[in-house]
């Protein structure tokens, strides 16, 4: 299989339900559900060796496109996003601690980071709103870390 290109690809084992990434040398641990096609399409997705149509589909041209992509929850991420969330949860963290001593700050921040934990775990929408929102009234950095991630729709 090393001559073909790293993509999503149906695992091996045969189970036509998921896809495994190839990175290009090796399988990896990353899996994702097959989309729905149709059944008079050809069933070789190795075929042409052209840019291969589950990454096109998943991957939204964003972001490096022979990154994988991971489903949290049903949301695709890339690896950089969920470090970038991540990231920005932590700062967060670090940011509602130094602010406790004041209750009003309390107010917000302890919901912010919560709402920020929901969004590394990819049950809510990375919006621009909410990264605006945590750049005035959490964490500058982490404010820029969810601006910088890809917005979930």
């Amino acid at each position: 299989m090393a001559e073909y290109q790293p993509g999503w690809y149906p695992v091996p084992s045969g189970d036509q339900t998921k896809l495994r990434w190839w990175d290009g040398t090796q399988w990896t641990d990353s899996v994702m559900p097959a989309p729905q096609t149709d059944p008079n399409a050809n069933p070789n997705p190795f075929a042409g060796q052209q840019q291969n149509a589950y990454q096109q589909q998943y991957n939204g041209g964003y972001g490096d496109p022979q990154q994988p992509m991971y489903m949290t929850n049903g949301t695709w991420m890339t690896e950089t996003d969920r470090n970038l969330r991540l990231a920005a949860f932590v700062l967060n963290v670090i940011g509602c601690i130094a602010w406790c001593w004041t209750l009003v700050a309390l107010a917000w921040m302890i919901p912010m980071t919560i709402h920020s934990w929901r969004i590394y775990k990819g049950e809510a929408a990375n919006t621009t709103a909410f990264g605006v929102c945590t750049l005035i009234f959490a964490s500058q950095i982490a404010g820029i870390l969810l601006l910088i991630s890809k917005k979930d729709a």
